[in-house]
Order: structure tokens, then sequence, then C-alpha cells
């Protein structure tokens, strides 16, 4: 689960099939990159199951395809996107706003990343922007890069990281292709939900057992006691100071371990304070009945009641840390900023 620290944007899970099919079209030099055979199943696919199966074909053709051909075609295809996004260029009234955006997404990721050919991956990847405040879930093996911005990114442990493109670290794109689970859209967009106990308390749910985050915000001269959930959870200052069990100075950054068997603990900020106080707490979900996020592959049972999925969400680009996706048990939490850089973490 990724939180918006700031607007952050990234690349979640495939886009649908017949935006695939639209882009393969409208940008020969992608096609160029895909085999015959996987065009044709792409354009051919009807039912659930034949869609898989031409997304994975699709993305390991893309992937496979020789170093010489995508390195030709991706300078070819930044030469016309450069010309069309110029002043020179009379942009037609019934683009719609996604594709143009798809566009400068490609230049960027092939300005920070100079010869990857993971710069095409817009053309396959939902893009999206989030607002503070607002997350979104991603199941394990699905696809998904962080591009820009300022997340609290919670995850259960895993043990793998499985890279594809635009990073200089290992890529191991056999195991990626067949890891995938090759679903389509894009995630569904929350922006949590008020605790019961306190509207300063805001849960964050996913539809997984391992974990959930919950922030609280405290204003100048507010005090708030947080209830121990009984089990173990992890915290992480976001902003501000302020003040746990009035002994025990808060400072962005800074990072607790909260034992299950402990007391309840009440923070506080000073009155002269001129800055709210936030912080981020992970722990066991203790709310998997009532999730506010929803697994597409579950959208209409019981973790989807009363949320809306949304379609492919397009904005644009920034640079990308990593193509790849992770998987497994437990949990943890960090901080991720637009460098990639995480603060301390337990």
């Amino acid at each position: 689960m990724a939180i918006a620290l700031t607007p952050f944007e990234a690349m979640c899970g495939f886009r649908q099939i017949s935006e695939i099919a639209l882009l393969l079209k409208k940008h020969p030099e992608f096609g160029n990159c895909i085999s015959q055979e996987a065009k044709l199943e792409m354009f051919m696919a009807s039912d659930p199951q034949s869609q898989k199966m031409a997304l994975q074909l699709l993305f390991e053709s893309f992937m496979s395809c020789p170093k010489e051909v995508t390195d030709k075609n991706l300078k070819e295809l930044l030469v016309r996107l450069q010309l069309e996004q110029s002043t020179l260029f009379v942009h037609p009234h019934d683009e719609p706003a996604w594709e143009r955006k798809c566009a400068r997404a490609i230049l960027r990721l092939a300005q920070q990343f100079p010869g990857d050919s993971g710069a095409m991956a817009p053309l396959f990847l939902n893009y999206l922007l989030i607002a503070p405040g607002e997350s979104f879930f991603m199941a394990a093996n699905e696809p998904h890069a962080y591009v820009a911005g300022e997340i609290i990114e919670c995850m259960a442990c895993s043990d793998n990281v499985v890279r594809a493109g635009l990073t200089p670290k290992f890529k191991d794109v056999d195991n990626l292709v067949k890891m995938l689970t090759y679903s389509t859209g894009g995630p569904s967009i929350g922006a949590g939900y008020p605790s019961m106990e306190d509207s300063r308390i805001t849960r964050y749910t996913p539809p997984v057992p391992e974990f959930e985050v919950k922030f609280i915000t405290i204003g100048p001269g507010e005090e708030l006691v947080m209830r121990n959930p009984g089990v173990p959870a992890i915290a992480i200052i976001i902003e501000g100071t302020g003040t746990a069990d009035e002994n025990t100075a808060l400072r962005p950054g800074q990072t607790y371990y909260w034992p299950g068997s402990s007391a309840n603990i009440k923070f506080a900020v000073e009155q002269s304070r001129r800055g709210v106080l936030k912080v981020a707490f992970a722990h066991k979900n203790c709310n998997l009945s009532a999730p506010t996020a929803v697994n597409r592959d579950d959208f209409g049972g019981t973790s989807s009641v009363g949320i809306t999925a949304p379609s492919s969400p397009m904005v644009s680009h920034s640079p990308m840390p990593y193509l790849g996706m992770n998987s497994g048990g437990s949990y943890h939490m960090n901080i991720f900023t637009k460098d990639v850089t995480p603060l301390p973490s337990l």
C-alpha cells in the first residue's frame, strides 16, 4: 500500500487491453518491438482468459525484443514525440488528454534513463497521480513503479524485488514474466477512513491480513490518546514536533517500536507550535472485515463494499526508480521520496 505525503506519480498494473491495442496502432515504433503473433493475439482477445494470455505474450515479446531493435525504435519514437509536443505541431482536438500525457511521460523517462526501453512502459502500464492523503493498494505479483513524489509504503515482507527496466540494478525479466498475474485496469484510489475512536485518526486498511496503516494528526494545543491495538506496531514521525507520554520528544524521521502488551500513548503538541504533528503507525490488520482499499480481483466481492474501482487513470511524467514488483508475507514500512532514499526505518 502506498499513501501519498505529497502529490505522487506512479505506474501501477497493466492497462486495459483496448487501450494497449489503441496505442499499438498509434505508435508503430512500439509495435515494431512486439512480435506479429503477440499483436494479433492482442487485437483478437475477447474473453478474460484470452486477454490474460495476450497480455503475457505482449509483455514477454516486448521484454525479450533484441536491444538493437528497441534502441532504434525508441530513438525514432522520441524524435516523433518531441516534434508532436513542440509548438510547431498542430494538435488534433480529438486527441484524449491521457494520450498526450502518456507521450510526455515517455519523454521524461527516456531523459532520466537514456537508452532504456522501459521508457515505453506508459504504453502498457497505467500512469496515475494521487493527492496527499490518498492511497492505492497493489496485490502481490502486480507490476508497479514509483515515479515521483513522497509516500509512506507499507508492504508484506518480501524475499524478492524483481526488476525489469529503468534501473541500473539487476533485471530478472524471465522470472517477472512468469510471476505476474496479468490483470488489467488501474488500482482503486482511496483516502482512508476516519477512526470511530477519534476523527483525527485515519486508517488505511487493505483487503489482506498482514498489515494496515493509521495516521494521526494533532494540532497545536491538542492531545490525543492512541489506544494500543493489542498487536506489535511500528511508528514513524512524519511531520511536526510534540511529545509522547509527556517526556518523550518527537521529531520528524524518528521511528519507534510499540509492543502489543504496552500501555496506551498520549501524544501532545504545545500551543506555541505552528504546525501539526503527524505520525504513521503500521501493524497487523485489525480491521480486515472493513477494508478501505480493494483488491481488483475481488472487485464486487467482500473486500470492495462501497468502493469504486477506476479505469486506467493517466497523468504525466518524472523519473522512475524501477519497473518491477514485490510479493511476500509479514510487513514493513518505509518512507520513500522522489529520489527513492528511505528515511531511517526500524
